[in-house]
Formats: C-alpha cells, structure tokens, sequence
C-alpha cells in the first residue's frame, strides 16, 4: 500500500493561521439509505488508489473560494481535495480518514462501489457522495483478509453551504488494523494542505472523542475519534448565519440605493482583508456568492445587473467579523 497515506495521517505539525470559515457542528440520527440513482465513479473496476473526479453540480463555498470540482487526494478514498494538482496548496475533506480498499480486490469484480447523485431543484440542490461497502487495506496487508467493511455518504448544501456525513452499517471487528496505530478514523475540514512541507492549518476543524457524539477543535494536529462510528450517525458542519456571529463589523455602507448594474459595498473598519459577499433574495436563497479584495478606501463592487428586479440581503464577512444590509435591485 503507498507510503504517502501514513505520512500524512502522520501530521503533527502547523503554518500561519488562515481566517478560518466558521461552522458550528452537532452530531444527530437518522436512518441509512444507499443512493436511489447514482452515477457510478469506478463503474465495476476494481479500485485500490481511486483516481477519480466529482463533479459538484454547483459552486459551493468552501474556505473563502467557490469549488465545483472535488479529486480523491493521493488516490485515497479516504481524502477528498479541491485540488488534483500535485504539489502547492490543496483544500481537503476528511468524511472517514483511513486505508480503505475496494472489498473486490484480487478479483476482476468490484464489490465497492464508489458513486456520486445531484438532487434537488436548480438554486437547492446536494451533492450526495457514497461509498458504499468499502474495505480496510491494512487488514488485508495483516492478515490477507477483507471482511470489515463500512458504508458513508458526503452531502453538500448548495443554499446553505453546510456539509453532512452520514453513516451507515459497518463491521469492524479488527480495528487494530482499520487504524492502525491510532484510536479511529479522523473526520476533518481542512482549508489548507501545504503539500511541499507536509502541513495543514491551525484553522483546520476536527472532530475527536466519542464516535457517537464528538465534539470539534480547531488545529494543526492530525486528531482521531475515540472507535468506530456507530451505524445512522449523522456529523453536521453548518455554516453560522449572521445572528449566531459574536464578532459584528461596524456597519457597511451600500450604494447606490436602488442599484441597477453594480453595488458598490464601502468598509468602515477594515481596509485590508479579504471580504466575503452573500447577497440572498425574500425567499433566503442565496443569489450571488465571491470574495473580494477592498481598494485602499475600503471600497469595492459587486455586480447585481443580472439579479431580478426586488429586495435583496448583502452579508459581509471579513474573518470572524459580519455585518449585513439590505437593498434594492431596479
């Protein structure tokens, strides 16, 4: 099995903070259901290191950059990244971080399927993600076997940007060996991978203690939860919205109002990070999403000619700080 896997699950190092995107996280229940019409990534074929590409459907947010595109990092089926370049930065998910294995492998038929589903309507769509009755490779390096296996799903949010992963039923009977040396697998939301220096940010949000119901930490430490993700376990990332921010900006100033082409958003408080715009219609959909670097007056320009006529919210987030508004679209 490649060497790269254990090097990184071996991480326990740092780099300069990144304004982290916060989420707040609970851990719920509710019934498993495989996928009703997948699209098939591995189509029957045997897969060892997956080297495959997801298409989200959507932009989805995710740390301060719109992604539509997900790639199985260093052909593990256990990471996810933003990024199928070798080398630079890469942003990565972690729904079950350990040495998983097609169950069919030593045969021409694969017993694990890898796939993926869009649903929902156009503006409320997710991303489902499923690996479904996927095996360990150190148990099979250790004893030549693969009969522990796990089932998980990954759903992204397009309205919210929340993220879920779901659980489903499992066998675990060896999990020296479908952890080795560690308690469990580690569940993570990493917004930057150095892949030159083998770090991650100090921004990054794990999950550790108990499987069942975990708490998160924000750091640089590769953390591992405490066993086995118990069967219809849900984990929940969910964007804060503006009322649960501790932090509020002084307020912006949005002009012209009425606007008709563009909204030009001054900042009254800080001139030099990086701003994050969500404009939402009455209806709480999200309508236009980016990030902006301000002018050295704190000044900077949102196009809105191709919003429909009516009232619109604009959030502003800069770091941990937010502050939002409303206006008018001609």
């Amino acid at each position: 099995m490649k060497t790269v896997i254990i090097t990184l699950f071996a991480l326990m190092c740092s780099i300069a903070p990144l304004r982290s995107q916060t989420y707040s996280f609970q851990a719920t229940t509710a019934p498993y259901a495989n996928l009703t019409n997948p699209i098939s990534l591995n189509n029957g074929e045997v897969w060892v290191f997956p080297d495959y590409t997801i298409p989200i459907g959507f932009n989805f947010w995710y740390f301060h950059e719109y992604i539509d595109t997900l790639y199985f990092f260093e052909e593990s089926a256990a990471m996810l990244s933003t990024s199928n370049v070798e080398g630079g930065f890469h942003k990565l998910i972690f729904p079950f971080g350990a040495m998983l294995i097609d169950r069919g492998y030593g045969t021409s038929q694969s017993l694990s399927p890898l796939s993926y589903e869009l649903s929902g309507e156009l503006g409320n769509r997710i991303l489902k993600i499923e690996w479904q009755n996927v095996g360990f490779g150190f148990e099979y390096d250790a004893i030549n076997t693969l009969n522990d296996y796990v089932n998980f799903q990954l759903w992204l949010y397009e309205t919210s940007g929340n993220i879920e992963m779901r659980f489903g039923p499992s066998k675990i009977m060896h999990p020296e060996f479908a952890y080795i040396d560690v308690s469990g697998p580690s569940v993570a939301l990493i917004p930057q991978y150095n892949f030159e220096e083998d770090t991650v940010s100090s921004a990054s949000q794990w999950l550790q203690g108990n499987p069942g119901n975990p708490v998160m930490v924000q750091t640089d430490e590769f953390t591992f939860l405490e066993g086995s993700i118990p069967p219809n376990t849900v984990f929940q990332f969910n964007k804060l919205t503006v009322g649960s921010i501790k932090n509020p900006l002084n307020a912006a100033i949005v002009y012209p109002n009425p606007a008709k082409d563009y909204l030009t958003i001054r900042l009254l408080n800080n001139f030099t990070s990086l701003a994050e715009i969500s404009i939402s219609d009455i209806n709480g959909r999200i309508v236009y999403q980016s990030a902006h670097n301000p002018n050295q007056t704190g000044e900077l320009q949102v196009p809105v000619s191709a919003l429909n006529g009516g009232v619109y919210q604009v959030v502003i987030r800069q770091g941990e700080g937010v502050s939002n508004t409303r206006f008018v679209k001609l």
